[in-house]
């Protein structure tokens, strides 16, 4: 083998040796970066198993603050069995001493008779159900009042010669004819005296209409009115409605009809407004509604709106703010009701704003109670009013707050809906009962909840959390609040919250696509004047087409004349009520709309109470 074979194996050799180191320096870089992906998969472990545990651990202290909860739910202190070892100790500000034997045995006994008082109450909710199933059971199918028309479906002569007819099938079924309109065609004879041209022409007069030369009948009104306000249809799909009847009115002819009716009820709006700031106890809420400006606003109107409303519709627009007036703003509309007994009425106000002067202004003869949140224009109301005006708070926005706040602190938020579980249960056993007997109840299990609320509050676990985080904010609000979310206990009539000006208001806010009818800031308040009515009368189940058509007519008649007839307290003007025309009209009222929603409060009456003594015989059980 000659010397350059030998180089050439030599030269091959080390090219070999190079990829060899080149291959290992790679292998190595592998592994190093094994390395490192298995140091991070075992951190990312070990941050997985103690986040596991941690998570576990937060399991277990949940389940046992819920158990707690359970426990303290609905028995007394002295029901409450003991905490086992295991739970976690939720300090809810209870006295340490335990309660004498005097104590014990008023206790024993209030519990027998709240037991007895609920399966009372049980055995009379069945007894309701099974009189409902009856009572459907041996209703025909359909009501009675319906108009019957008979059809007859028989054999032709020639299948029925020879036979003999032993009886006719009856069967009933539904049907349903489009909208029907007609053109009513008024002739009045015209009579004169023979050879007395003085004595002129004589006829009867003509018909009554809701303005002079009116040509569609109070029953037109009365149904657009209820289609806008009560169904919430918009005036372009009220077209498309009556076309099906072969009267394709025009938008400004349906809405010229709204506020021919809007002028008319104005004394009623009134009336019931009257009564409202009368009684003693009134409930309120607010909401926004778009209105269109048009130019309908003077410079000093305009320059109350809001700069937040001027951005919006600036930037609605694809303009810079501030560039000429906006087309539209966010109004507001005032809701201000009464209770069932005292002055059932819903009464809405509008405005262009939400100063503290509007609602000041709304209620500066009002002396009472009123109940409602504690934001905005409500805030500060009874100092506002010099203590003329004594604001109960709503507890139903008190409890939302830590509803809110659970997924921040579930213990702390957990034990304060657990207080308002309880007060919520002592109002639901309170509804069947009057003013007086509910008083009682209130100052019986009511206020030893509130005071047991109390020493919680005070407790150093609520004091230990951060101000402005979801809980810190829901405590904030209680402690704010904590004389006014309490009013209702001085009286047995006031509501424990503003929830029933809530679903009172729900059909305004639900339908705000319908409500862009603001289309001018002097029609605005119109529109909400008649929607109080027609709220009203909804509230009280009637027939909304047969009030509105009588309460037109009437107030109509009353404007054109006898005037007097329309003054404030006048017993032509308080007949016309809804709660008055109810009982005058009672075929007019939806009896079976009253039934399902009594059917529906006893059925979770009747869930609450079997609730209730379930717990009990669990108690009973554990402590036995």
């Amino acid at each position: 083998m000659d010397i350059e074979e030998l180089q050439r194996q030599l030269r091959a050799s080390e090219q070999r040796n190079e990829e060899l180191q080149r291959s290992m320096q790679q292998v190595l870089q592998e592994q190093q970066a094994l390395r490192r992906d298995h140091d991070a998969l075992v951190d990312a472990t070990r941050s997985i198993v103690n986040e596991r545990d941690s998570l576990r651990k937060r399991v277990a202290e949940l389940e046992a603050a819920n158990n707690r909860l359970v426990d303290m739910l609905w028995g007394r202190r002295t029901e409450r069995r003991s905490e086992s070892p295991d739970q976690q100790h939720l300090d809810f500000g209870e006295d340490p001493e335990p309660p004498s034997a005097a104590e014990q045995q008023i206790v024993m006994a209030q519990a027998k008779a709240d037991e007895a008082s609920d399966e009372e109450l049980l055995r009379r909710l069945r007894a309701r159900q099974n009189a409902r199933r009856e009572k459907k059971a041996s209703q025909e199918r359909f009501p009675e009042h319906l108009e019957r028309r008979e059809r007859m479906l028989d054999l032709s002569d020639e299948e029925k010669a020879g036979l003999k007819c032993i009886g006719v099938k009856v069967t009933e079924r539904l049907r349903f004819e489009k909208p029907y309109a007609y053109v009513e065609v008024i002739k009045r004879p015209q009579y004169v005296v023979p050879g007395r041209p003085e004595e002129g022409v004589q006829s009867v007069p003509p018909p009554l209409s809701i303005v002079e030369g009116c040509t569609y009948d109070f029953s037109v009104i009365a149904a657009i009115v209820a289609m806008k306000f009560a169904f919430h249809m918009p005036t372009y799909r009220q077209q498309d409605w009556y076309a099906q009847c072969g009267w394709f009115p025009s938008r400004s002819t349906i809405n010229d009809l709204i506020n021919y009716g809007v002028d008319t009820i104005v004394p009623l709006h009134e009336q019931m407004w009257r009564l409202l700031l009368a009684d003693p106890i009134m409930l309120g809420d607010d909401t926004t509604l778009t209105v269109l400006l048009r130019g309908g606003l003077s410079e000093e109107e305009l320059a109350t709106l809001s700069t937040r409303n001027r951005f919006r519709q600036a930037a609605e627009a694809g303009l810079p703010p501030n560039t000429g007036p906006p087309g539209s703003a966010a109004s507001y509309a005032w809701l201000y009701t009464g209770l069932d007994g005292m002055a059932p009425y819903n009464v809405f106000h509008w405005s262009l704003t939400h100063q503290n002067a509007v609602i000041d202004g709304h209620l500066a003869s009002f002396r009472g109670i009123f109940v409602g949140d504690a934001a905005g224009a409500n805030a500060r109301l009874q100092q506002r009013s010099d203590g003329r005006i004594i604001h109960a708070s709503c507890n139903t926005h008190a409890r939302r707050e830590f509803v809110k706040a659970e997924s921040n602190d579930p213990i702390l938020a957990s034990q304060a809906i657990s207080f308002y579980r309880q007060l919520y249960d002592v109002e639901e056993r309170g509804k069947t009962l009057d003013a007086a007997a509910r008083y009682e109840l209130r100052q019986r299990e009511a206020v030893p909840i509130w005071r047991r609320m109390g020493q919680w509050l005070a407790s150093d676990a609520t004091k230990r959390v951060l101000p402005k985080s979801a809980i810190g904010g829901a405590l904030g609000y209680l402690r704010n609040q904590w004389d006014a979310l309490q009013v209702y206990l001085s009286d047995g009539r006031i509501p424990i919250d503003n929830d029933q000006s809530e679903q009172m208001i729900r059909p305004l806010t639900v339908g705000r696509g319908n409500w862009l009818f603001l289309g001018h800031p002097r029609a605005a308040a119109g529109r909400l004047r008649m929607y109080s009515v027609v709220s009203s009368a909804h509230r009280h189940h009637l027939v909304l087409d047969d009030y509105l058509e009588d309460v037109l007519k009437k107030l109509a008649d009353a404007q054109q004349n006898h005037p007097a007839d329309l003054e404030p307290g006048s017993p032509y003007l308080l007949d016309l009520l809804p709660d008055r025309w109810a009982a005058a009209h009672p075929k007019s009222v939806r009896g079976e709309r009253i039934e399902e929603r009594e059917e529906v409060a006893d059925a979770k009456r009747y869930r609450r109470a079997q609730a209730r003594l379930h717990a009990r015989a669990a108690k009973r059980n554990a402590d036995q």
